[in-house]
Parts: structure tokens; sequence; C-alpha cells
């Protein structure tokens, strides 16, 4: 096979299951199968545990020589290695990302990993939703900047994104420097202490007392 796709082998590993269904499709579109092929090739690389479940599963979906679709397959298989309950929490988690300590490019990666459980967003016709969802969880720092533009291209709004974040950090950095420069050449220009104070009193009071005498 040109195109080898990754194997499964099951358990409970709910990313993996669905970068497995990703990779698969994405292999699939590389090779431009047909509906039919589709669950052929997909379940061959099944393995271990995986492949037991498939062949118990195959029976019963099949059965009166039904034809398993693709989409069939998957939706067995996720509801198999991917429960409703934990996709729910997926949705949830992804509704209220928002930035905080990330970097953009970290924020972004996040995104995209949770968005892929919220099939709104992952169409054509989402990209202006996807676009407001990704600004608003914006630091209000890099939002203010990037709302002016109202971008509702996703790649253009994350890379707008991360280039005023980098930005605003390379600001950061170059007034801390030159603040630090300053602190330290005040630093240096300070006597190393109050000699008036060394010596108790000062001159002045001291020669009040001695005017008072």
């Amino acid at each position: 096979m040109k195109h080898k796709p990754p194997t499964f082998t099951g358990g409970y590993n709910l990313e993996g299951a669905v970068n497995w269904i990703e990779e698969v499709e994405i292999i699939f579109e590389a090779m431009g199968c047909s509906e039919e092929s589709k669950t052929t090739l997909g379940t061959y690389v099944l393995r271990e545990e995986a492949n037991h479940w498939w062949k118990s599963a195959k029976q019963r979906i099949g059965a009166g020589g039904v034809v398993i679709t693709w989409e069939m397959f998957k939706r067995e298989f996720l509801m198999k290695y991917f429960p409703a309950d934990v996709k729910n929490k997926k949705v949830v988690e992804f509704m209220e990302l928002k930035q905080g300590n990330m970097s953009v490019t970290e924020y972004a990666a996040k995104f995209e990993s949770l968005c892929a459980f919220s099939p709104h967003y992952n169409t054509a016709e989402a990209e202006y939703d996807k676009c407001v969802k990704f600004e608003s969880g914006l630091r209000p720092d890099i939002k203010h900047l990037i709302g002016f533009s109202e971008i509702r291209d996703f790649p253009t709004l994350v890379n707008k994104s991360r280039i005023c974040d980098e930005d605003g950090k390379a600001k950061s950095n170059y007034y801390k420097a030159v603040n630090d420069k300053k602190r330290k050449g005040q630093d240096r220009g300070k006597p190393y202490g109050d000699k008036s104070k060394k010596g108790g009193e000062s001159s002045v009071s001291r020669r009040g007392k001695y005017l008072r005498a």
C-alpha cells in the first residue's frame, strides 16, 4: 500500500482514536478512495483489541448482507473508543477555552485540537463563527489590536494574532531591559551611605545644642 495508514490497537486512547480517523481519512483523500473501498482499507490496519472488536461489530452491523459504509464504521468506532460523555466534556472545554498564559501558537494548537470535537465549527460555512470564537478567547491586549481588523479568514487571523503576540513580547522585553539599565545607572550614582547620619547627629543639630548651652 503506497500510502500506508497508521495502525490502531484499541484500548483507552481517546485522542489516539480521533487522530487515527483523521489520518486515515487524509490518506483516503490522497488515494482518491471510493466509498466502497474506504471501510475495507481502514479496517485492514486495526490490530489487537481493536481488530477483535471489529470482527464482532462487523457481524452485527453487516447482518442480512448490509453494505458497511465508512460513515457507518466511523459511527460505531467512535461510539466504542470515543464515547459521548467524553466528547461532551471536550466540547465544553472548547467552548470555555481562553488563551490565558499560553502563547498564540500554543492557544491556536489547543483551539484546533478541541475544535475537532465541535462539528459546527468544522465546515466552510462556519469560518466566520470559528474566527469570532478564536478572537473571543485571545488575551485582551491582543484582542484589542486584532478586533479592529475584523479578520474572518481563520489562518490569517491566527497569523496576525501571533505577530501581535510576538511584537508585544519583544516590546515588553525591550522596555524591561531599558528600565533595568536605568535602575543600575541610578544605583551607581548613589553615595555608599548618608554621611550625615553615620555620625549619629547632624552637624546642624550639634550646633543647635551648643548655642542652647
